[in-house]
């Protein structure tokens, strides 16, 4: 789904993407403009009126944004696709109460859109939102456009309010559960109702000759066992400690050593990023996988290690569980952190060893889909 993107712009510090297959949008809308009988004025507006719809979907997504910031969730980006939006939050809160506020975010938006666009088209418009002429060919008249956009806007609200994951109206679901049950039982009762609506997504769809609607049930079932799966491997990194996933035997380098030696390293055994020592013994900083690759391509491996030195790095206790691990090594975008216990270093953990363990027990978190 989130394959290859194109940046197009940064709205209060986030950025919005393009997904590639967002372009055959615009073929399927051609088609349904010549399907339609449309003129090429009537279609140019149509093409139009995509764009402007799908920016109320990106602001649709930075209300869950800017839900998300207020309570210290920050957003990665927002991706826009031929199915909607999506954005991508660096975790989902566990209060469910939280949860709730950034679910309904997003409709909020939709339904703030729609007010203004009903407050002007009542007030200030002779033809109010009525649509003039022929229903199906709404677009052909060019005074139809906002109140089809405020239409349009409506039918976000209610179409994301349906109780299915990934869209809001799943997560409204399942904060509503976790109020009364624990997280991972909340999932999987709305992963179920979720299937079930996609299930009728899919045969409503293929029954009707609508495919888009189709294969957003695909969308849709596919995303419910995800998240569900995603629940539960997040339960369990929660009871998991790092005395887990601790590896006891690792190499510390000098920060005076060259870099030819954690090149040489790397490539002889398991160990891709290492613990720098000052020349008291104690940690210094950390040398990560990229910087002796860009070392090498620099033909820079004669120079001493802290000339690629990170002084950036983060100790964690055995006892620390890993979900909490795992977001310090996402959000911090350590390769390595060093444990100790007492004050005394007893291992390290690498990203190549809690990526392996982590797999063991399905992906981060990709927030919604509008």
């Amino acid at each position: 789904m989130l394959g290859a993107t194109v940046r197009i712009a940064t709205l209060m510090g986030i950025p919005v993407k393009v997904h590639w297959t967002f372009a055959f949008f615009f073929v399927w809308v051609i088609y349904i403009a010549q399907r339609m009988g449309l003129d090429m004025a009537a279609t140019f507006r149509l093409c139009g009126f995509t764009i402007v719809l799908f920016f109320c979907v990106v602001l649709h997504e930075l209300g869950h944004a800017r839900m998300a910031s207020r309570f210290g969730v920050r957003t990665l980006d927002i991706i826009i696709s031929p199915i909607g939006g999506i954005a991508r939050l660096m975790r989902i809160p566990e209060k469910p109460r939280e949860e709730l506020l950034i679910a309904l975010a997003g409709p909020a938006v939709n339904l703030v859109i729609a007010s203004v666009l009903f407050i002007l088209l009542h007030f200030f418009t002779a033809q109010g939102i009525d649509i003039v002429g022929d229903p199906a060919k709404l677009i052909e008249e060019p005074s139809n456009f906002l109140p089809f956009l405020f239409i349009i806007n409506l039918a976000l609200i209610a179409f994301n309010l349906v109780p299915a994951f990934p869209m809001d109206g799943g997560r409204v679901f399942r904060s509503l559960l976790a109020m009364r049950m624990d997280r991972v039982r909340a999932t999987k009762w709305a992963a179920r109702v979720g299937h079930i609506i996609a299930v009728g997504f899919v045969a409503f769809g293929f029954w009707q000759g609508d495919f888009v609607l189709a294969f957003i049930g695909i969308f849709v079932l596919v995303s419910a066992s995800g998240e569900y799966r995603s629940v539960k491997r997040e339960s369990m990194l929660e009871e998991g400690t790092v005395k887990e996933v601790v590896r006891h035997q690792y190499t510390a380098l000098d920060a005076n050593d060259p870099l030819q030696k954690a090149h040489d390293l790397s490539r002889a055994g398991g160990e891709r990023d290492f613990l720098v020592r000052d020349a008291w013994g104690g940690i210094l900083g950390v040398l990560h996988a990229e910087f002796i690759e860009a070392a090498r391509k620099d033909d820079h491996l004669h120079q001493p290690i802290h000339t690629y030195l990170s002084s950036s790095f983060e100790v964690v206790t055995p006892d620390v569980n890993l979900r909490n691990l795992v977001t310090i090594f996402q959000e911090k975008g350590y390769s390595i952190v060093p444990v100790q216990h007492a004050g005394e270093m007893i291992g390290v953990v690498d990203r190549n060893g809690l990526t392996q363990y982590v797999k063991k027990t399905p992906k981060l978190w990709a927030y919604k889909n509008s």
